[in-house]
């Protein structure tokens, strides 16, 4: 399902709240002129054991969990605790009952559709209503916010450790997620360990096995150094893999490489703790200070990395970096000199790189700055130009759903480009779906700049909050606390999600998968 479809889904719904209510009090107000001579209500009659039960039709006939639906048919009475519905075999929660309306909400998971309509008549048994030929329930599966793994003591304190989803205690800090380019059931986890309260017990890199359901450690705090801060992670190719490291010194690393010297584990016996440090060969890939990221063009390769000081961009030749994993240049390269400045931001600018799949721009998300720009790229010369701003305003920290620099943004992390079936042959066919870790929320940003609003901020009935711990529909429910790492499952569909204060790895898929 496209984005835009998802979000006319959720706009939808509300409309057929109010749709439904109106339905309900007219009615009402037509049973007060549609009764008979002796003024009863042909609405508001009892079950009659001697007549059919007969399901007609209903309305509407197809949306997802928690739809209000209205079965529409004869002799259903007018006595909610005698009726029974159930669409799939899932029991639906009956709202109120009229001898020819039964007003419900659909359950979860009723896939297949069925309609099944059941009267109570004495201790035991049930009356079962002649259902329409043909007549079912479109179910329409609905992105949800899950827990893959994660949990908190009973104190609120966590403990950290590797083990099964069901028993690894808590991420002190998963603020960077990334898929392994080769073995696609493993996520990369870079845990920074300073910059909030989120972020303690960082340092380590852990990994998540998706097939096994595994937590492990991939790379431990003494073999990132950075001050245990792994600002991110990402592949020069399947084999050697980069991370960023904030250091204070030009000539300590801003970049490590580091080259796959096994293979993960296949499968593991119960007790058995597997061993994923398959990670080794450390070198300096570059020198400098405060850097918070690193980034390939996906194309030539080349690598990008910057520095918070002056909010410098810079750009490695992909060769240099071949001969330092290579071995045959023996020592780091140098930023100022062996790399080339591409531009500035401004000073204390925190950032990070996301290329577009494609290669022909690559997103800067300004993290302490709550906006993102864009540099698209000279494929002649491969390098990237001066950038632009697409969403946000810099230095305006806020929450506001608009386009271009009317939206608003507090703290915005890791993003990811998700492709939208809707704009199949269109110049740009991806979203971009981005952690806004301050504002609690997964939002989107179209090509044009639109930001909207994915997940998160959700059961306003609860409380005033826009952050928590509630899983759920993904607008009307979830709840996180201050999301930062984000990775896309692009064949399945499904996001992972680094809650940050929740300690948890969150999922947003489609129910059932």
């Amino acid at each position: 399902m496209s984005f835009n479809a998802m979000k006319e889904k959720y706009e939808k719904r509300s409309g057929w709240y109010r749709t439904i209510l109106l339905l309900m009090a007219l009615c009402v107000l037509g049973s007060c002129n549609d009764g008979n001579d002796n003024g009863e209500d042909p609405s508001n009659v009892a079950f009659d054991p001697n007549k059919p039960v007969v399901v007609k039709d209903i309305n509407p006939k197809k949306g997802g969990a928690g739809q209000r639906l209205v079965i529409m048919g004869d002799n259903f009475g007018n006595n909610p605790s005698l009726v029974n519905v159930y669409v799939s075999g899932k029991k639906a929660v009956v709202i109120n009952v009229k001898s020819n309306a039964i007003y419900c909400f659909m359950p979860e998971g009723a896939y297949t559709g069925e309609i099944e309509v059941k009267i109570t008549v004495g201790d035991e048994q049930e009356v079962l209503a002649e259902v329409a030929p043909g007549l079912k329930f479109d179910y329409q599966k609905k992105m949800l916010v899950s827990t893959l793994l994660g949990t908190r003591r009973d104190d609120g304190q966590y403990d950290s450790k590797d083990g099964p989803f069901n028993d690894c205690g808590a991420l002190g800090a998963p603020n960077w997620l990334e898929f392994d380019p080769k073995y696609k059931h493993l996520i990369y986890i870079a845990q920074d360990a300073a910059g909030g309260e989120e972020n303690e017990g960082g340092g380590n890199m852990r990994v998540i096995d998706l097939n096994n359901e595994y937590l492990g450690t991939a790379l431990t705090d003494g073999n990132i150094h950075g001050n245990r801060r792994g600002r991110s992670v990402n592949f020069f190719d399947e084999d050697h893999m980069a991370v960023a490291v904030d250091q204070g010194d030009e000539l300590r690393a801003a970049v490590y490489g580091y080259t796959r010297t096994k293979e993960p584990p296949q499968s593991y016996a119960p007790g058995e703790s597997p061993n994923y440090e398959m990670w080794g060969n450390k070198v300096t890939l570059v020198k400098y200070k405060q850097c918070n990221t690193v980034a390939f063009h996906p194309v030539h390769h080349d690598m990008y990395f910057n520095s918070y000081e002056k909010g410098q961009f810079f750009r490695a030749d992909h060769e240099k970096i071949q001969e330092i994993f290579d071995g045959v240049r023996p020592d780091g390269l140098e930023a100022k000199k062996d790399c080339e400045e591409l531009f500035q931001m401004d000073n204390g600018w925190e950032y990070n790189i996301r290329m577009h799949p494609t290669g022909n721009y690559a997103y800067i998300v300004a993290i302490n700055q709550h906006y993102i720009q864009r540099t698209n790229y000279d494929w002649e010369r491969h390098t990237f130009l001066a950038p632009y701003v697409v969403a946000g305003e810099a230095r305006t920290a806020n929450y506001v759903n608009a386009i271009g620099t009317s939206a608003r943004f507090h703290t915005p992390y890791q993003g990811v480009f998700v492709k939208n079936p809707a704009y199949a042959g269109q110049e740009d066919e991806y979203d971009f779906v981005i952690c806004d870790k301050l504002n609690q929320c997964l939002r989107i940003i179209t090509p044009q700049g639109e930001v909207s609003l994915f997940a998160g901020r959700g059961s306003s009935s609860l409380n005033n909050n826009p952050w928590g711990y509630i899983d759920g529909d993904l607008l009307q429910e979830a709840r996180f606390d201050r999301p930062k790492g984000l990775a896309y499952d692009e064949e399945n569909g499904i996001f992972y999600v680094g809650d940050g204060s929740n300690r948890r790895i969150r999922k947003i898929a489609k129910e059932g998968e």
